[in-house]
């Protein structure tokens, strides 16, 4: 310690004298030398120079000494009596201010802060990871709680963890079992967010991940519908039906469920697998079953409605009865009583055109617009029996209509003309059977058109070729283009609202398109049944995942149209693909370096969402990041 002094006015005295502080010096953890002062003395009177030297000598031994016992001579026993007083008044005053903790306090925050100094020289940054879209959907699958519910189920926590783990990869990234664990490995944080060690996976507890969800599969349907009721308070008072199919990669050829059928997408050389779904208005699956490829869709509704209504009881008043809305391909006869008679009523596209129907003098005509702004005509029209019927007109599906008609035509005709062609060429086709072959394979391609052709072949007993291929065009003098008719069993819908109703179908089409573009659905690689039934369930509740995340987008982005003052403002809710591209954005990454003290500092860094990111956290009300910074420090 060392006094220093100032010239300062003494208003005591009157005088300019000397104001004396006590100060130490010590090296701070970057080596630069630094003073503190520990006490303000003030104004000293009669004392030599000399003396004051030794009240710092004093006061050192002291500071350096503080806590030990002298076992020899005092060591004070040097100094004068007014040296040894001063040094023990200036003691207790640095003991009272606490002035004696100065320099440690001040070591202590200089390593600290040379702790956070890092040489940018040896800034590294390794194992980064993907983040953003792993933690939007697991606040998604806690939103739901189905950590909880796979506990009750006797799940241990290694399995629960691995299962979610999976399921969020497969909602994400939509890979086969062995690429979802080289992911999660190697790619993803969704390890990190679980709590699992990456060398715990195994190609084995990934692929039981879907047999063990297939195992529960009605329970867990089950309590995901009773969570979603819970959480979004849906009516349910109307149902969507439909099946929609996809097609397998190879031959099956011991397989019972995989069977040619109608693809939709015309993989007409692939065997098939058709899912039967029935989702409520907001997009919630309600019930699901996986059939045979073969399966029509009229036959699949008796065994749909049956399972339905167990999970979902009939109403007993006209007000809680359920509206069943259903296409024309699932819309028999048959399929209608049935509905009638389960305690549901329907809605569908009649599956033949009304001829013998009349309009009411008093019945009026309802003027509705499409998405494209162009008009269809609504109008109720009366036929024979207890259903009620209303018949659409849109000039633009008038245009379109005639138009693949046109078309149509125009490539069965040029068909015929090849094949007709072909009996006149060298190499071509001539033999009876395989002309007439050919032509059934063209009146497949184009059934539509096909059956206003009569079509005449002329055969050669002799040789047994054909010889002549001529056609008739029969077509009605009359085409009606654009005009199909909406049938209920509900007498007090209006022509809007049953408009309206039939074209919530569009949202179990949207629910196919994200199973099978954005959830990668198709084609099937797996080869057992059962691997092929779990690869479908477990893209069904990625789906749940995703409709969670998507309608609570929905509703926001409907309260801020609403706020709008602008009427034209619209308000998109991006589909999957987009909310993974926005969420990927987001990462974590471990960032190393040394800093002043030698240390080497590891620091885990979650990035902070971009803009649009922060706004698909807000209207989810989501935590917007797993954590900010974990720091490590050890020494090299």
């Amino acid at each position: 310690m060392n006094f220093t002094s100032q010239i300062r006015h003494n208003p005591e005295t009157g005088k300019d004298e000397k104001y004396y502080r006590l100060k130490e010096s010590y090296r701070n953890a970057s080596g630069n030398a630094c003073t503190r002062i520990l006490l303000n003395v003030g104004f000293i009177h009669g004392l030599k120079p000399e003396e004051i030297r030794d009240i710092s000598k004093g006061l050192t031994y002291k500071y350096e000494h503080q806590g030990e016992q002298e076992l020899w001579e005092d060591q004070m026993a040097v100094y004068s009596d007014i040296v040894r007083e001063k040094i023990e008044e200036y003691w207790a005053m640095m003991v009272e201010q606490k002035s004696l903790d100065i320099i440690p306090n001040a070591i202590r925050e200089s390593q600290a802060k040379a702790r956070r100094r890092i040489d940018v020289d040896t800034l590294e940054h390794t194992d980064a990871r993907e983040i953003g879209a792993e933690w939007l959907c697991l606040q998604a699958v806690r939103q739901l709680r189905i950590e909880g519910f796979l506990r009750s189920l006797g799940w241990t926590e290694e399995d629960v963890k691995i299962a979610i783990a999976h399921l969020i990869t497969r909602t994400i990234y939509t890979p086969s079992e062995l690429k979802s664990m080289r992911i999660m490995q190697e790619n993803s944080g969704i390890c990190e967010l679980m709590g699992i060690p990456e060398d715990s996976l195994t190609l084995r507890k990934i692929y039981s991940v879907a047999d063990r969800f297939l195992e529960e599969k009605t329970r867990i349907e089950k309590y995901l519908c009773h969570t979603t009721d819970d959480l979004f308070k849906p009516t349910n008072r109307i149902m969507l039906f439909d099946l929609t199919n996809f097609y397998f990669e190879g031959r099956k050829e011991n397989s019972k469920k995989a069977q040619f059928g109608r693809s939709k997408e015309k993989r007409t050389d692939c065997k098939l697998l058709v899912l039967a779904l029935a989702i409520n208005t907001d997009g919630f699956i309600r019930y699901s079953d996986i059939l045979e490829g073969n399966t029509a869709d009229p036959k699949s509704l008796p065994d749909m409605v049956d399972k339905l209504i167990a999970q979902n009881p009939v109403g007993t008043t006209p007000e809680e009865k359920v509206l069943v809305v259903i296409d024309a391909g699932i819309s028999s006869q048959e399929n209608l009583d049935l509905i009638k008679a389960k305690g549901y009523n329907y809605l569908c596209v009649s599956r033949k055109a009304l001829t013998d129907y009349e309009v009411k003098p008093d019945a009026r005509t309802v003027i509705v617009k499409d998405c494209k702004e162009q008009p269809i005509k609504l109008q109720e029209v009366h036929t024979e029996g207890e259903d009620y019927f209303l018949k659409i007109d849109s000039p633009a599906k008038a245009l379109k209509e005639e138009s693949m008609n046109r078309n149509f035509r125009r490539h069965f005709e040029d068909g015929l003309t090849a094949i007709s062609s072909s009996l006149t060429k060298k190499s071509g086709t001539k033999k009876y059977e395989a002309v007439l072959k050919r032509i059934g394979k063209l009146e497949g391609r184009f059934p539509s058109i096909a059956r206003y052709y009569t079509i005449d072949v002329e055969k050669d007993d002799r040789s047994g070729n054909a010889t002549s291929v001529r056609w008739k065009l029969q077509m009605p003098e009359k085409q009606v283009y654009g005009t199909y008719f909406l049938r209920t069993n509900v007498p007090n819908l209006d022509e809007k609202t049953t408009w309206d109703y039939y074209n919530l179908i569009r949202e179990i089409e949207c629910s196919n398109r994200q199973l099978k573009t954005d959830l990668n659905l198709r084609p099937i690689y797996h080869r057992r049944d059962e691997r092929s039934d779990g690869h479908l369930f477990l893209g069904l509740l990625s789906y749940w995942i995703v409709n969670v995340i998507r309608h609570q987008m929905k509703k926001v982005n409907e309260k801020r149209k609403m706020a709008d003052p602008n009427p034209k403002a619209e308000y998109p809710t991006p589909y999957w693909t987009e909310i993974v591209r926005i969420m990927s954005t987001q990462k974590a990454v471990t960032s190393e370096a040394t800093n002043t003290l030698g240390e080497k500092v590891e620091m885990r860094i979650c990035s902070t969402p971009t803009t649009k990111a922060a706004d698909i956290y807000s209207m989810l009300n989501y935590k917007p990041m797993p954590f900010r910074k974990i720091k490590i420090c050890r020494t090299q």
